[in-house]
């Protein structure tokens, strides 16, 4: 007040216009003057601030190599500035000499931005700090990590969303104390609600112990497979083969049949291979060496176990049985080993003179005899 006085008396002595002292609503016209030319300040303080803390931080990732944090920091720019508008509002409100009634309002409105301000800065860092560890994450060869990170980020957030709300109701004026002793009161019927949450909460936390599955495994629960993307606080998200997201809650995934193609070591190949009926016995036993040879020969197949034999009679060819597997981690790591495969058996059946069998039918017509004769069919 005293300082007010002193802007106020520093003014008069230069000449402070008198429609200046006027009032409406029982408030200065240079106060409203005031007011406005604080707002602008702080809007300009935010641009500014933005704009360097935005030229800074971008020059450090791109000498970082650190590329995929600016989508995150552009996020946390934004927060400084809000942060900065807030308290360049909040430390400018004593200069403009308020009413009692209208400044403490002024005031706590001003605070609780700051708080707010604040609590979303806390969120921008604690993104951009997840996100840099998902980048170290994905760079290494254990799917561990990556599981890991996205559960931290969100216990983090939560946790800090709990003291961030605190923080805010505490800068409003609301007595914390009081309030969380009355959260006592309805703690029963909280964690009556919340059953289903600590569930899948300690549902994911099965899953990070026991690994039923990893982050890239395919993987199969009931009539519905896909790939995991993510498996978070509550629920785990599976992307489809129809590239739809299912999303499902942890809790189910801790309790249901689930098949891990992805932890295969190999992956079967079963198939038949049909030749024709005039191919002599001695062909088909070197073809079939032959085809064995291209297993052993290929370093994408398992050399232990293999089955090439002569299976038995079909209606239309003589049938060999192909039954192998791949070392092969993905689905077009398979599809490239089995094309490469079915090349090499093809080329052997060209070079041997093996030729493939395709569903015929035969069909045997007597000559109709002449009508003169009386004779028929």
């Amino acid at each position: 007040m005293a300082r007010t006085d002193a802007l106020i008396a520093a003014a008069s002595s230069y000449g402070m216009p008198a429609w200046m002292e006027r009032t409406y609503l029982d408030v200065e016209v240079w106060k409203y003057l005031a007011i406005i030319g604080l707002l602008f300040g702080a809007f300009v303080g935010k641009q500014l601030l933005e704009f360097i803390v935005r030229r800074y931080v971008r020059a450090m990732l791109a000498r970082s190599g650190l590329h995929y944090l600016e989508k995150t920091s552009k996020q946390a720019d934004r927060a400084v500035g809000f942060l900065t508008f807030a308290l360049i509002i909040y430390l400018g409100l004593p200069l403009v000499d308020l009413p009692a009634q209208s400044e403490q309002i002024a005031r706590v409105a001003a605070r609780a931005l700051t708080a707010v301000g604040g609590v979303w800065l806390a969120f921008r860092v604690l993104d951009v700090l997840f996100d840099f560890l998902a980048g170290k994450a994905d760079k290494t060869e254990s799917k561990l990590d990556d599981q890991l990170v996205p559960i931290l980020r969100r216990t983090v957030k939560v946790f800090a969303a709990v003291i961030g709300s605190l923080f805010v109701l505490q800068n409003m004026n609301v007595d914390v104390g009081s309030l969380l002793a009355g959260l006592g009161l309805g703690g029963l019927a909280f964690a009556l609600a919340a059953k289903d949450t600590v569930a899948n909460f300690f549902g994911s936390v099965m899953i990070f112990i026991d690994k039923p599955f990893t982050i890239g495994d395919w993987i199969k629960m009931g009539d519905s497979e896909g790939i995991v993307e993510e498996v978070g606080f509550r629920t785990s998200r599976v992307r489809t083969f129809y590239n739809s997201l299912l999303t499902v809650p942890n809790a189910l995934m801790t309790t249901a049949v689930i098949d891990n193609y992805g932890a295969r070591k190999f992956r079967r190949y079963n198939t038949t291979l049909g030749i024709t009926y005039d191919t002599p016995p001695e062909k088909i036993q070197a073809f079939c060496e032959g085809i064995r040879g291209i297993i052993r020969a290929h370093p994408g197949m398992r050399q232990d176990f293999y089955l090439v034999e002569f299976r038995g009679f079909g209606d239309f060819a003589l049938e060999i049985m192909l039954y192998c597997f791949m070392v092969a981690p993905t689905w077009a790591d398979e599809l490239r080993t089995r094309t490469q495969l079915n090349i090499e058996i093809m080329r052997l059946a060209e070079r041997m003179g093996v030729a493939f069998a395709f569903p015929t039918r035969t069909l045997h017509v007597d000559s109709l005899a002449s009508p003169g004769t009386g004779a028929r069919p």
